[in-house]
């Protein structure tokens, strides 16, 4: 049998397969492919902060061919080998006159996994598995179904092999290299995409996470990251191709000669709205050919659920435990500087500056509350007022994260602090937290310059700013080179910014998963709609014949996809609330989370979806079946 000529006979069908086996090889590729670049940035980050060298020999040294370049620097033997797997070898061999000391670049030793210390590859290797056999398993749920149905649709051309006088195992043979054919051009064609796919995700990072890389990411191929999804997606071929190869021994070739009569047994009430009885009736008599489609649905939205609810968990996190400044810049200066004066100078560069708070600031490391048992964290500002802020807003980490927003005294008219002989009284409290000072872990104290001076002999200068002005770091860059000055600064807008990226890059990631997995699921249901309606032809054409309407047909099979559908979101949700307990329960141990994040959307969404999806495709199944025409039909040629 001519497996070429077998998978152009089947033209349709075997596009399909190839199409569905491209894109979750595409999925499982990427992985590799994402981790070659990574750890090759990796490398070059190494090379370039720390040194292109393997080993810091310090002493004599015996030369030979296996080292590539030595470098000299403050007495020391900077030494590259040609071959890195075998640097401690080599080092030994270089080594043999006692050394004063030996220093490997472990940084860059552990990402070819090779150091003795660590090893970067490993951990690499390690996530690339267990990201590989998660969406192995959900590619081969999926695919495993599509080749199911695919050999419970061609009973009739097994049979007539059998009649040619090929036994099962010639059969096997011919179905595992159709199978094969089919996944090695559906990889090849995966490999291509994922390297599209890494190739615009790499741009992306490059793009929005400029900021955090210290270099660029590049596009690189490490084999054995790619020989591990190869494998695996290997497999998942194989097997999935192979598990429904056991239904082949059942098929005889006497049943070619048996009758179809099957199409209006059930025992169901005819009732008077006919798409309504036709889907009910058909579900029922279909049920075991519906079941490969219900888990493929049962999967995807399964998938989808998961994927979505692992990001909302994560954003509630960020959300609730990383408290964002309400300011844009602080700048800090050590000894006596008018802030004033740096305030101005901002306004008259026009740097858009609508809010700024200047101040100076001591933290004292002995002082403490007089109403207060045990000795607090204060930051004495000069403020004014000469109150106490009362309002905490902080993350306590004490023994689980906690975010704290509550007041720390309670019914207090008069509060005093006392260092010794050093006492401040007359002090209020107030809710009002300063401009800038919000998420503090000190108890604020607000004096007036006289009080503040009487107790600080030591302070730093202090300025909030709220600013649209992009530049403002080159100014003050320019400012501390020209004045000499001692000053610090921290542009919170440029790390909000950050992470409102690096938030967006996960959200491209887990919906571009989710994504894929939709087209996977896609062309498996596709196949088995299609394989399904084409079995079906000559109940249709019956139907037709004796006067039912293709609205009639339709709605019927709206409602057979509707009724699948929901089998297969009914089955998935339990699992979603037990998974969505699991991952609660843990995030609960170490945030202080009150209530579990329920994705109703989500959840309607993928029964949405799953619907539209198998409903067009038995739509567009049924209307290619008008092809041939009703006699043929009726005949079941």
């Amino acid at each position: 049998m001519n497996i070429k000529k077998l998978i152009k006979r089947n033209k349709r069908r075997s596009i399909i397969t190839i199409l569905g086996i491209s894109i979750a090889s595409s999925l499982i590729l990427s992985i590799g492919i994402f981790f070659s670049s990574f750890r090759e940035y990796m490398i070059d980050t190494v090379k370039r902060e720390i040194g292109d060298y393997h080993v810091i020999v310090k002493g004599d040294i015996k030369e030979n061919s296996t080292i590539k370049k030595i470098k000299i620097k403050d007495g020391r033997n900077y030494i590259t080998f040609n071959n890195i797997g075998r640097v401690y070898i080599n080092t030994e061999k270089i080594c043999k006159s006692k050394c004063e000391s030996i220093t490997y670049n472990d940084s860059l030793l552990s990402l070819y996994g090779i150091s003795k210390n660590e090893n970067i590859l490993n951990t690499y290797k390690k996530i690339i598995y267990f990201l590989v056999i998660s969406f192995s398993v959900i590619v081969f749920i999926i695919i495993y179904n599509s080749f199911k149905v695919s050999i419970n649709t061609r009973k009739r051309d097994i049979c007539l092999y059998k009649l040619s006088g090929c036994t099962n195992y010639d059969v096997y043979k011919i179905i595992i290299k159709e199978s094969l054919l089919l996944g090695l051009i559906g990889m090849v064609l995966g490999f291509i995409i994922s390297l599209i796919l890494n190739t615009t995700l790499i741009n992306i990072l490059n793009s929005i996470l400029y900021e955090i890389f210290n270099g660029r990411l590049s596009l690189k191929i490490y084999l054995p990251f790619i020989i591990i999804p190869f494998i695996f997606m290997t497999l998942v071929i194989v097997l999935s191709s192979s598990f429904p190869l056991k239904n082949i021994k059942k098929y005889r070739p006497i049943e070619l000669f048996k009758a179809k009569d099957d199409i209006y047994k059930s025992n169901v009430k005819r009732y008077k709205n006919i798409p309504l009885w036709l889907s009910i009736i058909n579900y029922q008599r279909g049920r075991e050919k519906y079941k490969s489609l219900i888990i493929c649905i049962f999967i995807s939205v399964l998938s989808i659920n998961i994927f979505s609810l692992t990001l909302n968990y994560g954003l509630k996190c960020i959300e609730e435990y990383v408290i964002t400044p309400d300011y844009d810049l602080f700048v800090n200066v050590e000894g006596d500087y008018n802030l004033e004066k740096l305030s101005e100078d901002l306004k008259s560069e026009k740097t858009l500056i609508y809010k700024s708070c200047e101040y100076t600031s001591h933290i004292p490391k002995d002082y403490y509350l007089k109403e207060s048992k045990e000795k607090e964290k204060l930051l004495i500002t000069n403020l004014k007022n000469n109150e106490i802020v009362n309002k905490i807003d902080l993350i306590d980490d004490s023994n689980k994260i906690k975010h704290l927003k509550q007041n720390i005294f309670k019914n207090l008219t008069e509060i005093k602090i006392d260092n010794e002989d050093k006492i401040i009284d007359n002090l209020k409290l107030t809710n009002k937290i300063p401009f800038g000072l919000k998420g503090t872990e000190n108890i604020i104290v607000n004096l007036d310059e006289e009080k503040f001076n009487g107790i600080c002999e030591y302070y730093n200068s202090n300025m909030f700013i709220k600013t649209k002005y992009k530049g403002i770091d080159n100014y003050l860059e320019n400012k501390i080179k020209k004045d000499e000055l001692n000053m610090t600064y921290y542009n919170s807008k440029k790390s909000k910014e950050i992470m409102n990226n690096i938030v967006l890059l996960v959200k491209i990631a887990l919906y571009g998963i989710c994504l894929l997995i939709i087209l996977v699921m896609l062309t498996s249901v596709i196949n088995i709609t299609s394989s399904s309606i084409n079995y079906r032809k000559k109940e249709f054409s019956s139907l037709q014949s004796i006067g039912l309407e293709k609205k009639d047909i339709l709605s019927s099979l709206f409602l057979e996809s509707l009724i699948v559908s929901l089998k297969g979101w009914g089955y998935a949700v339990p699992f979603i609330f037990i998974i969505n307990k699991m991952i609660f329960t843990s995030i609960k141990s170490v945030f202080d989370f009150k209530n579990m994040i329920i994705n109703l959307n989500i959840l309607i969404i993928s029964l949405i979806l799953s619907q539209i999806l198998v409903f067009i495709s038995m739509a567009i199944s049924h209307h290619n079946l008008k092809e041939k025409s009703l006699i043929n039909n009726i005949k079941d040629i």
